[in-house]
């Protein structure tokens, strides 16, 4: 039987406003706006004139953003609702940030989408391509109050609960020239005149020490005799032992050169979030590259092994394995680079930039396989994951190393033939054979 409900009003005349060609689905944004890097998702369903000769009504879009210095810098579309496919797209967009993931509405990811274009063409660089498909995003009417665009950004950065965190993350967006970023992380009448470094462009912040005030047991990991022992998670009832006077020695690179950096940071509780209250640059110089490598120096595990089986076999297997790594494509070989899960290593009283890599594979033309990981840890349970994959049977171990520092990455970005070979001629080894 028909009911009330089920009736319409059908308003005659001539249309008085356009229908929306697209019906906003859903949307998220990663938490890492600190990282200087944002990946925005949204999920459209297009009209079917609009649709017309696309495989699918619903669009999905994928803007990949970098605060400083292209806004955004990637863009990628799907039409339909392959899972399988969407993950792929997702992933490797995503893999490498350990972010999490927080609801937007349209208003808000349209006002990002549109803010960061907008720094895009304000850096004097272009959109990315297939600017047709975003291009309805782009012309949206949307607006945002100064108070929601704060709770905005707040929300896609994700909360702070250790000093630690909040010093690194204060310095890394500070030498970036990220202003916005840094005034939000401090309380009202800070100074962050740019004067403090002068001839400087942006920075990237390679190395960090924070010395915690005197007595402090909280903030992060905490070295004792060369252990790094870890610390639980603070309470927000424990904050307030987080407040005082962190000193600094931050080691910086940009264009020309790298510097050291000391500055004091003062940190108090404002009654809901911990914030940065005073700000003070003690000195800086400029270091030579020998110096700046002793300062970034690091350990780096190597493991090689000579593939016996079939190479293509090998690369199916990684390559479902590390669906989410950055991979690269080289004149040696085919590299993936799979990062942690989490942005935890802000935490700590040392940061070193490259402390979101977790494990380092290459695959190289000479039918080498090179693993590598920073620490003792990652490279055996590296090494296990291989021996209990299906491809185990087809590796051979021929060298095992401990390197002072990196030398895994510039061995791939240069074609270096066999990996053992390359470690011998770096380091000045000459064959004894007559």
């Amino acid at each position: 039987m028909l009911k009330k409900s089920d009736l319409k009003v059908i308003r005659g005349g001539a249309l008085t406003q356009a229908l929306p060609d697209e019906n906003f689905i859903a949307a998220y944004a990663t938490n890492t706006r600190l990282m200087g890097v944002v990946v925005i998702y949204i999920k459209w369903q297009l009209s079917i004139l609009v649709a017309a000769g696309k495989p699918s009504r619903n669009l999905h879009q994928f803007f990949y953003i970098e605060t400083t210095e292209d806004g955004i810098e990637s863009y990628r579309g799907f039409y339909g609702e392959d899972e399988e496919e969407l993950h792929a797209i997702e992933q490797s967009m995503l893999g490498g940030l350990g972010a999490g993931r927080v609801p937007l509405t349209m208003n808000e990811a349209v006002f990002l989408v549109q803010s960061y274009a907008e720094k895009t063409r304000s850096f004097g660089k272009h959109l990315p391509d297939d600017v047709k498909e975003y291009d309805f995003v782009l012309r949206r009417e949307v607006c945002l109050e100064p108070e929601r665009e704060e709770a905005l950004f707040r929300k896609i950065c994700g909360e702070l609960d250790t000093a630690n965190q909040l010093v690194n993350y204060f310095l890394m967006r500070y030498f970036a020239k990220d202003f916005f970023a840094a005034r939000m992380l401090t309380v009202e009448g800070v100074n962050l005149e740019e004067e403090r470094l002068p001839e400087a462009g942006p920075a990237t912040l390679c190395r960090n020490e924070i010395f915690p005030p005197e007595g402090d047991s909280l903030g992060g990991d905490i070295l004792q005799s060369g252990a790094v022992v870890k610390k639980s998670p603070i309470r927000r009832n424990d904050r307030k032992r987080e407040e005082g006077l962190y000193v600094c020695e931050s080691v910086l690179e940009d264009d020309r050169s790298h510097r050291i950096v000391l500055s004091e940071v003062s940190v108090v509780n404002d009654g809901e979030r911990l914030a940065v209250s005073a700000f003070e640059i003690s000195s800086l110089f400029a270091i030579s590259p020998p110096e700046a490598a002793m300062k970034l120096a690091r350990a780096e595990y190597v493991t090689v092994y000579e593939i016996a089986g079939s190479v293509d076999q090998l690369f199916g297997e990684l390559d479902i394995q590390y669906i989410g790594a950055l991979q690269n494509i080289t004149e040696g070989g085919r590299l993936y680079i799979a990062f942690n899960e989490d942005n935890r290593h802000m935490d700590n009283n040392v940061y070193l930039l490259n402390d979101d890599v977790k494990e380092i594979l290459y695959v190289t033309v000479e039918d080498q396989l090179i693993i590598g990981s920073y620490t003792l840890s990652g490279i055996k349970r590296l090494e296990n994951r291989l021996i209990m994959s299906g491809v185990a049977r087809q590796l051979v171990e021929v060298a095992k190393y401990e390197f002072r520092e990196p030398i895994l990455y510039d061995y791939t970005a240069s074609y270096g033939g066999d990996f053992i070979r390359y470690v011998e001629e770096i380091m000045g080894f000459e064959d004894d054979e007559e």
